[in-house]
């Protein structure tokens, strides 16, 4: 407590992987970690260990900035409907600080979440009180009756359970109330406004393609949030339901799996953000091959039959230039592996370089914590990993917690076995 040796860490010999796309030194490097911060990095010739300060060897090591993931669902519990209704909110509570730390653990030091976690969850970990990456919320999704987030299930029974205490209510109809749905959201604490302006592979009526909500009802919402500074997120797959989000200035498009060209040129044009979250429809198709299948059977069927689909239109807004940071929509179907969605961004087309920056940098600025982290530079936060291993011969590695050897945020020790 106090001491000089608290203060100042001192890594030593370390091999940057510089997420910028420059060239990397080919000389080990030293930083120097104090009052949360990166105050000094160097060729550690130039650098040497300050007097007092603790010491940490990175020989044979890359360090990087903390992983982020964009798009997350991290308060979503794991399991059918019977084993969910068994879980007590309280509860619920207390597994989703579990979830945070084990997602730290995985090298993710911010995440995004699209729905979910409530203000409570984040203030206890920006207070020390639980281990988490830093989070921004959306708090839950503004849809449809009858949309994406409308879980009413034929027998008359709302299946969005358990909700964490601060989570309201997201169906809305109309202008007017979604104008008041989204102050009702800003006000119970979200930093992005989250939408649905198409059904998905989850939705029993209509799938990825239909549109839900109107233009006027989007406008609405965007028009609200932008007015308290909030940008605006939507779940949306492709057709009218991307093109009305574009048309009324939405900032962020979530999954994106069937973006013709037009859509493209227009994502590009207003520099709208894609995060293309393979994992899901992955994970989803996994599920789908189990005997007996747990989830109903036109879940795997849709998202079959997306996959192909996704690859190509993710191809052609690679080569299009736009804008691309990670996500994985992982949420109640496995948390914590965040890092395989990497693989499945090369597997479609990235170089090892373009997914680890789509992971670091491009999610800092995606998110809006640009100025703060996903680089490292002197003056930003200390979120950092040191991998035993080189992500940019083979990505899959940073699935291997083992070779997380170090895990700083916020200039704290996350986790140490150097």
């Amino acid at each position: 407590g106090g001491s000089v040796c608290d203060e100042i860490k001192y890594l030593s010999n370390a091999r940057l992987l510089d997420v910028s796309g420059e060239s990397v030194p080919a000389e080990p490097y030293a930083m120097e970690v104090a009052s949360r911060r990166i105050e000094a990095l160097g060729p550690q010739s130039q650098l040497p260990c300050p007097g007092g300060a603790e010491e940490y060897d990175l020989r044979g090591m890359k360090l990087m900035p903390g992983m982020i993931d964009c798009h997350d669902h991290l308060a979503i519990q794991e399991g059918s409907m019977v084993q969910r209704a068994a879980i007590p909110p309280s509860l619920a509570v207390l597994k989703t600080a579990e979830t945070l730390r084990d997602t730290l653990l995985g090298g993710f030091t911010s995440i995004r979440d699209a729905g979910g976690v409530d203000l409570g969850i984040k203030l206890a970990v920006e207070q020390g009180l639980i281990p988490g990456p830093r989070l921004k919320i959306s708090v839950n999704l503004l849809s449809q009756f009858g949309g994406h987030n409308d879980h009413t299930e034929p027998a008359g029974i709302d299946s969005d359970f358990p909700r964490l205490p601060g989570v309201p209510s997201g169906i809305c109809d109309g202008p007017d109330a979604c104008r008041q749905k989204t102050r009702e959201m800003i006000r119970a604490g979200a930093d992005w406004i989250k939408i649905c302006t198409t059904g998905g592979v989850g939705t029993p009526i209509g799938g990825p393609l239909i549109r839900q909500f109107s233009l006027e009802e989007v406008r609405a919402i965007v028009d609200t949030a932008h007015a308290a500074g909030k940008p605006v997120m939507s779940h949306a797959y492709g057709g009218e339901g991307v093109a009305i989000c574009l048309e009324a200035g939405v900032d962020c498009i979530e999954h994106g799996a069937a973006l013709d060209d037009d859509l493209i040129e227009q994502m590009v044009r207003q520099g709208t953000w894609l995060v293309p979250t393979f994992t899901v429809l992955r994970k989803i198709v996994e599920i789908g091959e189990q005997e007996p299948c747990p989830i109903p059977e036109y879940i795997p069927r849709k998202a079959r039959a997306l996959l192909d689909q996704q690859v190509v239109s993710f191809q052609k807004a690679l080569a299009a230039g736009v804008n691309k940071a990670m996500g994985t929509d992982a949420g109640g179907f496995g948390h914590g592996q965040n890092a395989s969605e990497l693989a499945y961004l090369v597997a479609a087309g990235m170089t090892p370089m373009q997914a680890l920056v789509a992971t670091t940098s491009m999610g800092a600025q995606c998110m809006g914590l640009g100025p703060e982290v996903g680089v490292l530079r002197e003056g930003m936060l200390a979120d950092l990993l040191a991998v035993d291993g080189d992500p940019l011969q083979d990505v899959g590695m940073l699935q291997d917690r083992s070779r997380m050897r170090l895990i700083v945020k916020d200039g704290e020790i996350v986790k140490d076995t150097l």
